[in-house]
């Protein structure tokens, strides 16, 4: 039967869509299921030495990487040296050589070192041998088994430094439009940097192009993605950086981001900056133009332009991160009255904002004041005015609308401290502000779909209420989340079944809502599958690559555990006339979630 072969790739195909195939085939079950020798021995081999049909031949490669950890070690080591002979092998089928690519990434990721190390050499040569033929669409493939392959032992990708920069910088050069292909060469630039042997002679290769790029481009997009690139070359260096990258990069790209009116350039601009400040605020403060301007002047009036009222504030999102950056690092190299020109300068900004997530990217920046310098932070704020309001005013106003959206674990870490410092501090100049507080239902909007034009002429309205209780509020809403992610993620019943729900009926406005569950999430075993099929853990890449981030004990600490202590010290020490103040401005539901808190 010349389309045997079908059968089996179909049965391959299938069992690869699969998600728990590999387990299954992972032991000789006694009972109906096949077992992996069986499957070995009637599709995947005969498959893979089919020459005639391609595709079948294709389809044993990528099977056997898929269930790579679950293969005999022979077996493994020889399907790892047949992709390495596919891919380079020009009188192969494509089909073939396109999926002993995927194999390729399989195997780097799922297998040993001490397997995959042998044939690395070849790997790599024969990816970059096969990535200059292939298409826009299909070269991502490729260049990431690339990326995936550089990472199996560092000294042999040294030694292939001058390869993998050519191939690396050549599809970028020809692509430099594609995000998919942008973000993997961000990825094999950044490892190349962080490659002790191979940094040197990568970045000597890799400077001029992005140099090029970034200088002499007339495409925004283009000089958007080179500095993108020089981004993660900066991430990938040591702290401090290697001598002379300062000195030579910065002045570049000062230059291109202060003639620059691009949102896409400036945007990128505003996080390779928050990278120099991380990795080398040192000698960014110590470089001078030929005008005597220092580096971190440059830095602050560039946030300066960013900030300006007639500045687009899509343009400036990421301008909070670098701010915030400026903080951590530069305090010991700022006056005091520069220092305060910079507050003011984000305070104005923030007073005139609109988007929600200009404002809570900026967030940040003043929780890093308020958790280093509470005191001077509150009164530094309330000696200037914007529009009839004080500085405090602004930024209280803005933090409490915009606090749930805050994005970044780190970011609405340090976002809960600073709120608990600041009610600590139990000032008057807060305390006296008002602010809004819980939604008051509207009759007339009861029971109907709000469209805009009805949400104008019957606006919602709110309670009034002092600072510090919407403070204590916000926080029980923090502490409530926490604890409801945390117990989704473990497959447990979250707050909500410690809570009797009778009591919360109260709280208004759910009433015709119905759980499926009593726990107040539904279905938590679904809500941590896909927890595991997204792969996230609540932590950004970034905390993970700051190092400031890492060393900070407030990253570190539990926050429900900080959390849990602040509230039973301000009921016990009646904060701010806890007791009578705060608690009677409390929903319902607060007031339980606070007493199961302190109880």
């Amino acid at each position: 039967n010349g389309n045997w072969w079908l059968v089996s790739e179909s049965a391959l195909w299938a069992l690869g869509l699969a998600s728990s195939s590999a387990a299954v085939l992972s032991t000789d079950n006694a009972g109906s299921a096949p077992s992996m020798s069986s499957i070995l021995d009637s599709d995947v081999w005969p498959l893979a030495q089919s020459s005639s049909f391609p595709y079948g031949q294709g389809r044993a490669f990528i099977f056997a990487s898929n269930v790579a950890q679950d293969l005999p070690s022979d077996v493994a080591t020889a399907f790892v040296g047949a992709s390495a002979n596919a891919v380079a092998d020009v009188q192969l089928h494509p089909a073939v050589r396109l999926s002993a690519v995927r194999a390729i990434s399989n195997f780097c990721r799922h297998l040993s070192a001490d397997l995959v190390k042998p044939h690395q050499s070849q790997f790599i040569n024969g990816l970059a041998s096969i990535i200059p033929q292939l298409s826009e669409d299909s070269a991502h493939i490729a260049l990431e088994a690339l990326h995936f392959a550089l990472r199996v032992d560092q000294d042999i990708t040294a030694s292939l430094e001058p390869v993998i920069s050519e191939v690396a910088m050549g599809v970028w050069q020809r692509y430099p439009g594609d995000v998919l292909l942008t973000s993997i060469v961000i990825d094999i630039v950044e490892d190349m940097a962080g490659n002790v042997s191979a940094r040197e002679a990568f970045s000597q290769r890799a400077l001029p192009v992005i140099g090029a790029a970034i200088t002499q481009a007339t495409d925004g997009m283009v000089v958007s993605s080179g500095i993108d690139l020089l981004t993660g070359l900066l991430k990938g260096v040591p702290t401090p950086m290697p001598a002379g990258y300062t000195e030579t990069i910065f002045p570049v790209l000062m230059q291109v981001l202060t003639a620059s009116s691009d949102s896409e350039v400036l945007q990128s601009g505003q996080a390779c900056l928050k990278y120099f400040v991380q990795k080398d605020a040192e000698r960014v403060a110590q470089w001078h133009d030929e005008n005597g301007k220092s580096g971190l002047e440059h830095i602050v009036h560039f946030i300066a332009v960013m900030l300006s009222p007639d500045a687009s504030e899509s343009a400036a999102l990421f301008i909070g991160d670098l701010v915030a950056k400026v903080v951590q690092k530069c305090g010991a190299y700022i006056a005091g009255n520069d220092f305060a020109e910079l507050v003011r300068i984000v305070t104005a900004r923030l007073a005139t904002a609109h988007t929600s997530s200009f404002c809570a990217s900026n967030i940040p920046f003043y929780s890093q004041l308020v958790i280093r310098h509470p005191t001077e932070t509150v009164s530094l704020l309330s000696s200037m005015e914007f529009g009839g309001r004080s500085g405090l005013e602004v930024v209280l106003s803005v933090w409490f609308k915009s606090y749930l959206d805050v994005q970044g674990y780190y970011n609405r870490k340090i976002s809960a401290v600073a709120l608990t410092r600041l009610f600590t501090l139990n000032d008057a100049r807060i305390n006296s502000l008002v602010v809004p507080g819980d939604l008051i239902p509207n009759a007339a909007n009861n029971g109907k779909i709000v469209t805009r034009s009805m949400s104008r002429t019957n606006p919602d309205q709110f309670t009034q209420i002092p600072a510090s209780a919407k403070m204590i509020k916000l926080l029980l809403a923090e502490i409530e989340m926490d604890v409801e992610s945390t117990f989704a993620r473990s497959g447990g019943a979250g707050l909500s079944a410690v809570i009797d729900e009778d009591e919360l009926d109260n709280d208004g406005g759910d009433d015709g809502w119905e759980d499926d569950g009593g726990d107040g999430l539904g279905d938590t075993d679904a809500f941590g599958y896909l927890d595991d099929l997204a792969g996230s853990d609540f932590d950004d890449d970034d905390d993970e690559d700051d190092e400031d981030i890492q060393a900070d004990p407030i990253y570190n600490q539990d926050l429900n555990e900080a959390l849990g202590s602040f509230f039973k010290q301000a009921v016990q020490s009646d904060q701010s006339s806890f007791r009578t103040s705060i608690v009677p401005l409390l929903t319902d539901r607060e007031q339980t979630v606070l007493s199961k808190i302190c109880s």
